[in-house]
């Protein structure tokens, strides 16, 4: 089929390439033509297949610009300007990683302390796909007011932060669809092919299948005049399996990337047992179709959310899935958690706070992406020691020692025994290890901390402020242990 020069939209003007990295360039020409390429320097021939696609790369490069990129194919030449050489995030989620700049600035702070040097700015469309998409509509921007108020608060906030650390241009590519499931931005094959996993599809499948049998009847009863007649709801289509994947991801690949940053579980709490081998999964296959094994993949822990419990808290899906997102960090490599769970809103579930989250992301990113020497996150539990009628517990990233946000004594910590009846519970600092107990639990078995949707209470903290995530030292049967 014959095709002008042509190129995805990741690549336009004001784009910004990965420094440091083969940075690989594709799009389309008539078939087998040759195409050659022109940027900082380097020029690259290669030759478009028998359908007209062609793919070549460019060898890493310093942070610069801005240049220009030249691609000509035949008698078609293509020009894009401003381009620099810097770094680039991807950054995707729900709605919390959706949600825009002015609903967190009015357009009045946003013109006055907007960071316009430095940033550039690429917003994905929201789209699904039953299949795997080759382009996005979307375009590179630089940062200016009218293009930042409808960009990602949380992308903004983390993008601003590394480039006044790192002084190169930042790229963040923005691809986030609100409501939906970590399965959407899964490839349905690795959802189908893990045990664990396949029972989504098929849900959705049959879900599918049903609606369709209902349309059929509900066609039938229009078509026999019955006034009585209800037309289903058709499933929403940002559900399916893969779809969001394909649409959304997809043509984005193998732009070269830094890492990627995710915000996104709420819609997954009523299977939250299941999420920490949905995203291990999810994170596994990006770094395959990048091609890149140890990617940097940050994700965002949810915030503490719901009414506070009065009495000693028990079991709470939120907290189930928390503790996923913790076990995905621990267990996989270049995998960093942004812990919110005091930053949170306990009567909407977007909260507005999306500065510190940013700034957390950006932490983390300059310490293990970056190499910073700093303490890139809370206290992290380790393990335990039961001596009599003490629970001792131990930590990671204590940094300068552990401690109460705002001083007094550390709460959120509640302690069971044989009974697993949980007790509020005394901790306190003994040298890097909290030490926690209660006069009613001789022997305990269990300790929890933070453990609710939003345990309000909860204030343990390192000496560099950054607050601990919520654990627990059991495996006891969460609420959420069938749900598949």
């Amino acid at each position: 089929m014959s095709q002008s020069l042509r190129l995805p939209a990741v690549f336009a003007d004001h784009m910004v390439l990965q420094r440091d990295k083969e940075v690989p360039i594709w799009g389309w020409a008539e078939p087998q033509q040759e195409v050659s390429l022109v940027f900082n320097g380097q020029t690259v021939t290669t030759r478009a297949d028998a359908e007209g696609r062609w793919k070549a790369a460019f060898q890493s490069m310093p942070a610069g610009g801005p240049y220009e990129l030249k691609v000509n194919s035949g008698n078609t030449d293509l020009k894009l300007v401003d381009v620099m050489v810097g770094e680039v995030w991807l950054c995707s989620g729900q709605s919390n990683m959706d949600m825009r700049l002015i609903k967190i600035w009015d357009d009045e702070r946003i013109e006055r302390d907007l960071q316009r040097e430095g940033l550039r700015l690429f917003r994905v469309d929201r789209a699904i796909a039953d299949e795997p998409q080759d382009d996005v509509d979307a375009r590179w921007a630089e940062c200016e007011p009218s293009e930042a108020r409808m960009f990602s608060a949380v992308a903004y906030f983390m993008g601003a932060e590394l480039q006044r650390e790192l002084g190169v241009t930042v790229g963040l590519i923005h691809t986030a669809y609100g409501g939906t499931p970590a399965e959407a931005w899964t490839p349905l094959s690795r959802l189908s092919a893990n045990p664990e996993l396949s029972p989504i599809p098929e849900r959705w499948e049959a879900r599918i299948a049903k609606y369709k049998a209902d349309l059929k009847a509900y066609e039938s009863a229009v078509a026999a005049g019955d006034p009585q007649a209800k037309k289903p709801s058709e499933p929403p289509a940002r559900y399916a399996p893969g779809g969001l994947f394909n649409a959304m991801v997809h043509p984005l690949i193998p732009y070269a990337v830094r890492g990627a940053v995710w915000y996104q579980g709420e819609s997954n709490t009523w299977r939250a047992m299941q999420y920490e081998p949905l995203l291990g999964e999810m994170i596994h296959s990006w770094r395959d179709h990048w091609g890149q094994g140890s990617l940097p993949f940050g994700v965002v822990q949810l915030p503490n959310y719901e009414v506070p419990p009065r009495v000693p808290p028990g079991v709470y899906s939120w907290a189930e899935l928390r503790e996923a997102q913790l076990h995905v960090s621990q267990e996989l490599d270049e995998v960093g958690l942004a812990v919110t769970i005091d930053i949170g809103d306990p009567t909407d579930i977007h909260p507005v706070d999306k500065e510190p989250i940013g700034k957390r992301l950006a932490r983390w990113a300059l310490s293990e992406a970056y190499g910073n020497d700093l303490i890139h996150s809370g206290p992290i539990y380790t393990g335990y020691e039961i001596v009599d009628d003490k629970v001792y517990l131990e930590f990671e990233n204590i940094g300068s020692g552990l401690e109460a946000r705002g001083g007094g004594p550390i709460k959120g910590f509640v302690i069971a025994g044989s009974d697993r009846k949980f007790r509020w519970a005394k901790a306190v600092v003994e040298g890097d290890r909290l030490v926690v107990s209660e006069a009613k639990v001789k022997t305990p078995l269990a300790v929890r901390y933070a453990w609710a949707d939003n345990p309000y209470w909860a204030n343990l903290i390192n000496a560099e402020g950054l607050p601990a995530s919520p654990f627990r030292t059991d495996d006891w049967e969460g609420i959420t242990q069938d749900s598949r």
